[in-house]
Formats: C-alpha cells, structure tokens, sequence
C-alpha cells in the first residue's frame, strides 16, 4: 500500500473519529467559553461552535481554507456588533482548540498517529485564528476610519455654519444700522429742522430699530435659546389666519394675488400667539414673493385651516414654480433658500416654533404648486392633547 494512500486512510480515520465526537466537543466547549447569556448573539455563538467543529473534519479531508473565511468573517462582525474585544474572541478559539486536542489525547491512535493528528488540528486552528483576528482587525479599523472621518466632517460643517452665521449675521445687521446711523447723523447737523421732519426720521429710526429686533429673535430661536417661555395661552388659529390675511391685504392687492380661504371656526391650539403668527406670516410672505419674483398669470394663494382628529391642519398654497428636489428636503435647514437675496432663516425659525408648539411642519411641491403644511395639538383642558 503506497503512502499517499496510507495518508489519506489515516485522515479518513481521523475526520470520521471527530465526527463522532462532536456533541461532546461541542459541549465540553460551551462549558469552559467566555460567553455571557446577554450577549445578542448568543444563539448564533452556540451555532457558530457546532460549524467550527464541523469545518475541522472537512478540512481534514480537504485542506481548503475559504470555508474559514466564510465563517470568520460572519464571527468577527458579530463579535464587533456586540462589542466584544478581540482578546475573549482569540480565548475562546484557543479554548476549542484545547478541547479537540484533549479528545484526541483520549483517543486509540499511536504516538504517531497522534502526532500527525495534532499537526493537522494546529494547522487548522492557526489558520481560522489569524482569518478570525483578521477580519476582526479589518472590520475594526474601517469602523475607526469611518468614525474618523465623520468628526472631520462634522468639524468642518460647523466651521462652515459658523462662517455662514457670521456673514448672514453682517447682511442681516448692516443695513438697519447704516439707516439708523444715516438718520442720526442728519437730525445732529440739522437741528433746526422742524418738528415734522424730526418725527419723521425718528420713525424711521424706530422702524429700522423694531427690525433689528425681530433678526435678533430669528438668531435667538436658531440658537434654541428660546423655548416657549412668554406665558403660552390659548389661542384661535381661525383668527390668526383671517388677521394674516387683512393685514398682508396691501401687498396682495399690490402683487394682484387671489386668495381663496377655506378655515373652520374656532381651531383652538395652545401657545405663544405671537410666535405662530410670526410662522403664519412668514409662509405667507414667502408666497407672496415667490409669485412676485416668478410671475404667473392668476396667481393664487389658498389658504386652508381644519381640524383633523386631534391635530390643527394648516395649508397654505401658492400657485408658483416647483421648488427642486434637491432643495425640498433641506428647505427648514439654516441659510437654505429659494429666493434671490433670502438668508434662510425664515423657514428654519418657523421650524424651531412649531416643534416647539409640539407640532410639525413640511413642505410638498410640483409643477403647478407648492403647499406648506403645519400641524398642531388641538388644545384640551388648556394644554397641550399629547
């Protein structure tokens, strides 16, 4: 009988040997392995043991090393999901290793028998240790990286919100000031003015003051340095939408806006009535200047209030052009806009009310209009229906 038929009878003897063994070795593996019943792949584990061991006889039968890798790999990136460090990993593959080792110390083959044995089973457990320790180190240091890589990103976008800030900050505040200084310098050198004239520019300078302090409120509501601090009541939605609409009357007729007003009676919420009526103002002043800045012909402005379950429905649609789709998702964040000279502060502040009121807004858009949408608790027992 040749030596290369003796060997293949031997490795025969032996895969066949450890496949009747293999309960046991299972087992006796369980009883030493640093598992914890917490672990969220603890089921996985008792089955990733019984494959381990199954793999050993077919490698001994077929020295092929890519079944390791398929299982190591499926090992190592549950054994980073459970953030588990690499040390209990490599303890519990010496701990298998250990356990055939002493089965075959238990077995009927001669000392070179056994010899060849343990040869083949350390040249198996080497080779599913470094797969294992390396798909491990690999699936660690892209987790680094990627981890790494997000600080730096998350770094530089605040950097370039903080220069954003600054230079809408400087547009915001510039042209107030430059008025108010304007005015201030021709009431001194022109003192003898009368007393028209000085009330005049004094109004103007009021003016230009209330506005400056308006995008102070707008930075102060970005910032989240505000909540909903100024003594929240009841208010009446109903009302609120019928005064935007008286007010904002002049500009509509200017501009030859239709509006058409569709509004329940008593669409009770509770809050800062100030603060909605800045959001209701805003959208409807971001749709009067869409259409002022896009002109179409019948240009139209729907304004919708209902109560739906246990939620305040507001729409307010214009008629004017789609806003793109790479913009519509990102339109409440700051400095986003679709105006020719907008900040994109407006459409975040209204953002920080909202949510503030417990309620949410969004935005829906196509070719023929574009509708905002804001919901809000109906008020019960004077609060919030959570």
């Amino acid at each position: 009988m040749s030596s290369n038929h003796l060997k293949q009878n031997f490795e025969e003897q032996l895969a066949t040997f450890l496949e009747r063994f293999q309960p046991e070795i299972v087992n006796r593996w369980l009883a030493i392995a640093r598992l914890s019943p917490d672990d969220p792949y603890y089921e996985e584990i008792i089955k990733n043991g019984k494959r381990t061991v199954e793999l050993i006889t077919k490698y001994i039968r077929n020295q092929d090393e890519s079944w390791i890798k398929t299982l190591t790999k499926k090992i190592a990136s549950e054994r980073i999901e459970a953030n588990v460090n690499i040390g209990e990993l490599v303890a519990n593959i010496n701990s298998g290793r250990s356990v055939v080792i002493s089965v075959l110390n238990q077995s009927e083959f001669n000392r070179n028998e056994l010899s060849k044995a343990l040869e083949i089973i350390n040249k198996y457990f080497n080779a599913y240790l470094y797969h294992s320790v390396t798909e491990y180190t690999n699936l660690k240091d892209s987790i680094i990286q990627d981890k790494n890589k997000f600080i730096q990103e998350m770094h530089s976008d605040r950097l370039t919100i903080l220069g954003q800030l600054g230079a809408s900050f400087a547009h915001e505040f510039r042209n107030p000031l430059t008025s108010i200084k304007g005015f201030l310098k021709l009431l001194e050198h022109n003192q003898a003015m009368n007393k028209e004239m000085w009330q005049h520019y004094f109004a103007i300078i009021n003016g230009e003051m209330e506005n400056l302090e308006k995008k102070v409120s707008q930075f102060l509501y970005l910032s989240k340095m505000r909540g909903i601090d100024d003594n929240p009541l009841p208010a009446n939605v109903s009302d609120l939408l019928a005064y935007t609409t008286e007010v904002l009357y002049p500009r509509l007729l200017e501009s030859m806006i239709e509006v058409k007003t569709t509004i329940e009676q008593d669409l009770m919420v509770y809050g800062v009535e100030e603060q909605l009526k800045q959001v209701i103002l805003n959208i409807m002043i971001n749709s009067i200047e869409e259409l002022n800045e896009n002109p179409v012909k019948n240009r139209l402005i729907e304004i919708n209030g209902r109560c739906d379950g246990q939620l305040i429905v507001i729409e307010i649609t214009n008629n004017g052009k789609l806003i793109p789709t790479h913009l519509i998702d990102r339109i409440f964040d700051p400095f986003i806009s679709t105006k020719n000279l907008g900040t994109g502060l407006g459409l975040s502040v209204c953002k920080q009310i909202i949510e503030k009121h417990k309620g949410f807004i969004n935005v829906r858009s196509n070719e023929t209009k574009t509708t905002f949408v804001i919901k809000l608790p109906v008020m019960v027992d004077n609060e919030w229906k959570a």
